[in-house]
């Protein structure tokens, strides 16, 4: 087999090799961190929102109309894509609303555990975050016993829907799969630079030492089928050594 020939199929076994990495191991771990970073993302979302409606309840200093007004203005606002749900210490004080009370089994088991969970649904990503009782909630959220809701307690539920195709529209997605072509881009250059100066230096050269070859080749079987006298080197007038050359002529023309 000719040198070039292994050549070419030794890159073709590493780009080979680096595409099928590239297709079961870079692409999703690619995907695994987008998903990571959104969902980092949104967490943080939850605790900033938590922070603004303890901002909000602060400033209304005991008004519990102000702070009524402000959770539905901000339910009824399109642009904040947060729903709400209330816990059953709510639905005892003010009364049961179809839709502040948990949707699914999913955000009931969040409401009771007390802790924040992702899920995957065929089109949405669901957090559901537990807002939790702090101080200044005791001041207006006390039972029929008149005692007030524990710290710590789900007052009610944030929940934030996430389409699925907005991990492939994500900003991090384009960065990593910008980050493969550059890297593949990077091998394929380099498999280049090294095969351009095998080319020049070996194959090259190997190749016009071939072409003579066959010219002293045929001469001397030209002489041996008439029998003449050929001006050849001194060296190839001496079987052995003309034999040693023909073998190394053999060699050179298979490369």
């Amino acid at each position: 087999m000719k040198i070039s020939t292994r050549l070419w199929i030794a890159v073709t076994a590493v780009l080979t090799l680096a595409s099928l990495f590239i297709k079961f191991y870079f692409l999703p771990a690619a995907e695994r961190f987008t998903r990571l970073s959104v969902e980092e993302q949104i967490h943080r979302d939850m605790v900033a929102f938590e922070k603004i409606i303890g901002v909000v309840v602060t400033a209304a200093n005991g008004d519990q109309d102000y702070v009524r007004r402000a959770l539905y203005a901000i339910s009824a606002d399109k642009t904040i894509p947060i729903e709400l749900r209330r816990s059953d210490f709510l639905n005892s004080q003010f009364g049961v609303r179809k839709d502040r009370v948990p949707q699914n089994d999913f955000e009931r088991r969040v409401l009771q555990s007390a802790q924040a969970a992702f899920r995957q649904t065929d089109q949405f990503i669901e957090y559901a975050y537990p807002l939790k009782a702090q101080p200044i909630c005791q001041t207006c959220h006390v039972g029929a016993d008149n005692k007030a809701i524990a710290l710590g307690q789900p007052v009610g539920l944030a929940i934030r829907r996430l389409p699925l195709s907005a991990l492939s529209e994500s900003r991090i997605s384009y960065f990593t799969l910008d980050l493969f072509w550059e890297n593949f881009g990077l091998l394929v250059v380099c498999m280049l630079g090294l095969l351009v100066p095998v080319w020049w230096w070996v194959l090259r050269p190997l190749s016009r030492f071939s072409a003579e070859s066959e010219g002293i080749i045929h001469r001397r079987d030209m002489a041996d089928d008439s029998d003449k006298t050929v001006l050849l080197p001194e060296s190839e007038k001496m079987p052995e050594e003309w034999r040693s050359i023909r073998r190394i002529i053999d060699d050179a023309r298979d490369r």
